[in-house]
């Protein structure tokens, strides 16, 4: 009984391990660019300074190096100062607009008499147009990554039906198995003591009949040879 509760403890906690490595992280990442978003909305929510996005239209789709489709998850890793004047053609970045983020590819760059730069010139992979010139102030960060298909998913998450898919559907889970290994075992103690209960019961049986045994073989005492002698004694002749 010992060996399977042991088992069934470590079952439980290699579980709750495994959940909570899944689950913390995103919480804590999710928590975090929820925080930072509301704090400073010009500037895309980041985690070490790299910011995921999720890609809503298909103005990048195509075959050259950086491109990706609607619904990737991209990763932005966020400039500062230096970095944002320092930026080239063919370079994925990321600016802000009036209303959204957008990312596309640097097709030029205008710089000014004293050389430094002034503007970029960006326009979609699979767009015929160009998005007209961003200035390096409104440049938040330039593309590092994409993941086709994520960026959808990380959507998913952000609406009650994926916070209870991924969170409240394994909470439920665990609670689930660590109730059914308590009935479980529960039953189990149960049948022990009602196996144990039975063997006493059985013992008890047979050292009683054993006794009455006994007592039915064990001699009367009208049976037993007497020990008294005849007091009438005749006396001898003189």
């Amino acid at each position: 009984m010992s060996k399977a509760k042991s088992r069934s403890e470590i079952a439980s906690v290699v579980i709750l391990i495994v959940l909570a490595v899944i689950l913390l992280p995103i919480l804590a990442i999710n928590l975090t660019l929820i925080i930072k978003g509301s704090i400073d909305p010009d500037t895309p929510p980041s985690v070490f300074g790299i910011a995921p996005l999720a890609v809503t239209s298909g103005s990048m789709e195509g075959d050259e190096e950086g491109s990706f489709p609607k619904g990737s998850l991209i990763f932005v890793r966020i400039l500062d100062d230096d970095a944002r004047a320092s930026l080239e053609e063919n370079d994925v970045i990321t600016f802000r607009t009036a209303d959204s983020f957008v990312t596309h590819r640097i097709v030029g760059v205008l710089r000014g008499d004293d050389g430094e730069t002034l503007s970029y010139v960006t326009r979609g992979d699979a767009n015929n147009v160009n998005d007209g010139a961003i200035p390096t102030d409104s440049v938040v960060g330039v593309c590092v990554a994409a993941i086709p298909g994520l960026g959808d998913f990380a959507m998913f998450l952000q609406t009650p039906a994926g916070i209870l898919v991924f969170v409240g559907i394994p909470v439920l889970l665990f609670i689930a198995y660590d109730v059914t290994r308590i009935v479980l075992h529960n039953k189990r103690v149960r049948a022990e003591n009602e196996a144990g209960t039975a063997e006493k019961d059985e013992e008890i049986r047979r050292l009683r009949a054993m006794l009455e045994e006994k007592e039915r073989t064990a001699p009367t005492q009208s049976d037993a040879p007497s020990d008294d002698t005849d007091d009438n004694v005749t006396p001898s002749d003189k």
